[in-house]
């Protein structure tokens, strides 16, 4: 099963959910079930054009069927949505979620920097890794939502053994085997030989550790960040160690067509790369694309871990 959750009622996910849901086989609508606020479902719909009727446990749109799990009106639409998937969802479905803001999120009355954090809270694993993949690229961030000034306190041998770990034992249980790892550095030039840092040479233990326990990958170690996208190979993960070395390339490589996926959960969870464009809001002006391939690839996961 396939469970989606509505994102913020006021962004564009229930939106490019609907448009891509239309460029979906009927065959693949039954394995998804959508956690949303009803009233929000048929504002859009209505936007949309999209002829359809409700009915206490799903949609109907023209000649296809959506299962639904409805809430009311509340506060935090997102994080109920959330919650109303968690509550139901086993080992081998899929979440997607759509996208909110970073405020729509709070655990026990706190706020959560986004989806990653909240899941880290919620799950008690401060590695759940944040990773991107494109139609050419798989990305791992070693450090996520977190200030600059704390990189260098938060990046540390342990927590870059763990989450590339991580990625190395559960990726290829979704998607594909990786036989390439390159990890960038943190300095620029990777520290140009300490000369312009040294952190890079307290972070070489993780690495002796890793390709111990992976001795099938190929590790290449702390390679200058602006030039990491130049190395291209099949089932190959780039490494970056913070949020903004790896996601303007990515971003401007792979457009709209990325997947956000949280590794380390019990559970595979999928996003997508953009965000809730507030400005589009009911304008009926959104590409769906981006939602669609997320889409795609969720089908294509569900039936390979079903077959």
């Amino acid at each position: 099963m396939i469970h989606i959750t509505q994102g913020h009622e006021k962004g564009i996910g229930l939106e490019v959910f609907f448009k891509a849901c239309l460029r979906s086989s009927r065959i693949n609508l039954d394995r998804l079930r959508l956690h949303a606020n009803a009233t929000e479902v048929e504002a859009t719909l209505k936007t949309l054009s999209i002829p359809y009727s409700l009915n206490g446990d799903g949609i109907t749109l023209g000649n296809r069927s959506l299962s639904c799990q409805f809430f009311k009106d509340s506060n935090y639409q997102s994080a109920v949505a959330l919650e109303s998937a968690l509550s139901v969802i086993k080992e081998n479905d899929t979440l997607v979620t759509l996208p909110t803001s970073k405020d729509q999120l709070p655990y026990k009355g706190a706020p959560c920097s986004g989806y990653t954090e909240y899941f880290r809270k919620r799950y008690s694993n401060n590695n759940i890794a944040m990773t991107f993949k494109g139609p050419r690229d798989l990305v791992l961030l070693i450090s996520d939502h977190i200030a600059l000034k704390d990189i260098p306190r938060y990046v540390t041998s342990q927590i870059i053994k763990e989450k590339i770990s991580i990625v190395l034992n559960r990726y290829p249980h979704y998607f594909e085997e990786i036989e390439d790892v390159l990890i960038s550095g943190i300095n620029p030039h990777a520290g140009e030989g300490g000369i312009l840092g040294g952190e890079e040479m307290d972070l070489l233990d993780s690495l002796k550790e890793l390709k111990e326990e992976f001795s099938n990958i190929k590790f290449s170690e702390f390679l200058p960040g602006d030039t990491l996208h130049f190395h291209n190979a099949s089932k190959q993960l780039k490494v970056y160690m913070f949020h903004d070395q790896g996601l303007p390339l990515f971003k401007r490589m792979n457009g709209t067509l990325g997947l956000n996926i949280s590794l380390g959960l019990p559970f595979l969870r999928l996003s997508v790369d953009h965000g809730t464009a507030f400005s589009l809001y009911g304008k009926n002006k959104a590409d769906s694309s981006g939602c669609f391939y997320v889409l795609q690839e969720a089908y294509r996961v569900d039936r390979n871990v079903h077959q």
